[in-house]
């Protein structure tokens, strides 16, 4: 069940490529939804088509309230609107609104974040700018919905790779959630969208992807805000997270032994996962494989030791 709107098309879009922006939502309250959207409203950026998918057709009631939530919005930027038939997960619902789509660029955003309004525009100045660039992520702030005085941010102060970063990212997932990068359709396509087949890490396993075939840029300013808050996120659920780390262990062996710079990074990552989970045991497995790889980086070998010994006991902030 959906209903198509048209974008606005005129002779700006050679100048200002379409872009689509893609939410998807399950059960979340009205007014956490309304603030998403009111951000995409909010973008400065003139070619945008807009893509709300509703992952929960079996309660009614929020259906039509949704419903109306997207045509309140109708003198503004259109919404479409899309109630799918059966609940799939987020990474089938977008992936049926990528399919209908028709912008140079994709940009999702799930429904408990924002974007800030000059998010789109300068993405796509970076992207534009740049030589069949696939993929531009941002700075993002971290807001903590129960510790309002707490902020952080994404990416901090660590170096900001450009072009190929697949090494870099396949140390770790640096670019985040799927709310912050801008990403070229169709190079989207051609990796063939989400995996809805992951219970967790869907973006970093589609980074990869996108990471291996192209070219990634940065904007270095904060153009999303991510809330950290009480509920339920994919991410909150340590035995996906495993269960979708291993998935990914498996697709990049190859490219894990034949870079031991990432693979003791990607090492650390298994070490992060398991210990979140409780796992001492292949907590200190990949501590082990790392530590192997990188036997010097002594005071970041030390840091993980630690933290993988005391996070089990200390459970607090998880991501």
């Amino acid at each position: 069940m959906h209903e198509m709107k048209g974008a606005e098309t005129d002779m700006e879009e050679g100048k200002h490529p379409l872009v689509s922006a893609i939410m998807t939502t399950y059960r979340r309250p009205e007014a956490v939804v309304r603030r998403a959207l009111d951000s995409i409203m909010a973008q400065d950026y003139p070619q945008l088509e807009v893509f709300l998918v509703n992952d929960c057709p079996e309660e009614a009631g929020l259906v039509e309230s949704l419903r109306h939530l997207c045509l309140s919005y109708s003198s503004s930027r259109p919404v479409n609107y899309i109630v799918v038939d059966h609940n799939g997960g987020a990474c089938k619902a977008r992936n049926l609104a990528i399919r209908q789509a028709r912008g140079t660029y994709v940009a999702c955003l799930d429904d408990d974040d924002e974007w800030l309004p000059d998010k789109i525009g300068a993405q796509v100045a970076v992207a534009e700018n740049g030589d069949a660039i696939d993929l531009v992520y941002c700075e993002a702030e971290l807001l903590y919905d129960q510790e309002p005085s707490r902020r952080g941010s994404l990416l901090g102060e660590r170096p900001l790779p450009s072009g190929n970063i697949f090494s870099q990212l396949l140390s770790e997932n640096f670019i985040g959630s799927c709310s912050f990068p801008l990403i070229r359709r169709q190079a989207l396509l051609a990796v063939g969208g989400f995996d809805e087949a992951m219970p967790a890490l869907q973006d970093w396993e589609l980074y990869l992807r996108l990471a291996k075939r192209g070219s990634a840029a940065c904007c270095s300013q904060p153009l999303a805000r991510y809330h950290f808050h009480a509920g339920d996120r994919i991410s909150a659920h340590p035995q996906g997270r495993t269960d979708a780390y291993e998935r990914i262990h498996r697709e990049f062996a190859e490219d894990l032994d034949g870079d031991p710079s990432a693979a003791a990074g990607f090492y650390r990552m298994g070490t992060y996962f398991y210990s979140i989970l409780g796992d001492g045991h292949q907590a200190m497995a990949y501590y082990r494989r790392s530590v192997r790889l990188k036997p010097f980086d002594l005071k970041r070998n030390i840091k993980d030791f630690f933290r993988m010994t005391l996070r089990p006991l200390v459970r607090k902030r998880i991501v």
